[in-house]
């Protein structure tokens, strides 16, 4: 008889059993009590599935409406059975879930499903995303004026989404009760972040989204600034600190990451 394998072996072989669906290398250590092993192995690798399909499910709500229930499962149980979760942790599950829609074949007329999932996983990161401190508005105004070229610090909750398709609409459109025309097919831009009342999105000009995406990637004021051109830097800076989006404002000297 062959030597057990170990607790470890053991663990992989059936990690390997619930995501590949192949059990024969467990099953000759699996005891029966009335149910044959591979039979209990698959009751387990359903269980596992149905658990990561509702967890899509949960974080991409609009997406779900759009496609429909039966197609939803059945992308999302293909995800899963694919590719799966990496964490143990199924709120970190999903970051992928936008661009594995995207390469589906028999959702390539529909490209724009992909996008309002990317939407709805940003929304995820936000409201996962650390608390940050909420500076004062005039102490801001004042640390700008006296900064050359400073470091200005977003909220970490922030997110830009840039998208081809009206991406915000078509979220509303699949979650708020009363709308039943679809947006036109115009490009949309998207800030997000945590308020109070919960997750909040603003659609805003491209000037705003790429000044503000420059400033999460670390770019100082002035590259920010030049990525908006046409838009006074006083004006980019009064829409996000309407918001309370300015986390701090640091001399040019300081570190962006610290």
């Amino acid at each position: 008889m062959p030597m057990p394998p170990s607790l470890h072996e053991l663990q992989r072989a059936f990690g390997a059993a619930l995501v590949g669906g192949d059990g024969e290398p467990l099953a000759p250590w699996i005891a029966a009590r009335g149910i044959e092993p591979a039979a209990r192995l698959r009751i387990y690798r359903h269980a596992n599935l149905a658990i990561h399909v509702e967890a899509l499910a949960t974080s991409f709500p609009a997406t779900l409406r759009l496609l429909g229930e039966a197609c939803f499962d059945g992308v999302a149980t293909r995800h899963a059975a694919w590719i799966g979760s990496t964490s143990g942790n199924l709120q970190a599950y999903g970051a992928d879930f936008p661009g594995f829609l995207a390469a589906q074949p028999e959702l390539a007329a529909y490209a724009w499903v992909a996008e309002v999932a990317r939407l709805e996983w940003l929304r995820q990161e936000t409201a996962l995303a650390a608390p940050g401190s909420l500076a004062d508005p005039l102490a801001l105004v004042l640390a700008l004026a006296a900064a050359i070229d400073p470091v200005v610090r977003l909220q970490p909750h922030l997110r830009v989404c840039s998208s081809t398709v009206p991406v915000l609409g078509l979220w509303r459109y699949a979650m708020e009760s009363g709308r039943t025309v679809a947006p036109d097919g115009s490009p949309e831009h998207v800030l997000l972040w945590r308020a109070p009342e919960g997750i909040a999105m603003r659609a805003v000009g491209p000037a705003l989204a790429d000044f503000a995406g420059a400033l999460l990637a670390g770019e100082r004021l002035a590259a920010a600034c030049a990525r908006a051109p046409a838009t006074a830097p006083q004006e980019l800076l009064a829409r996000l600190l309407e918001h309370g989006l300015i986390a701090a404002i640091s001399p040019a000297t300081e570190d962006a990451s610290a």
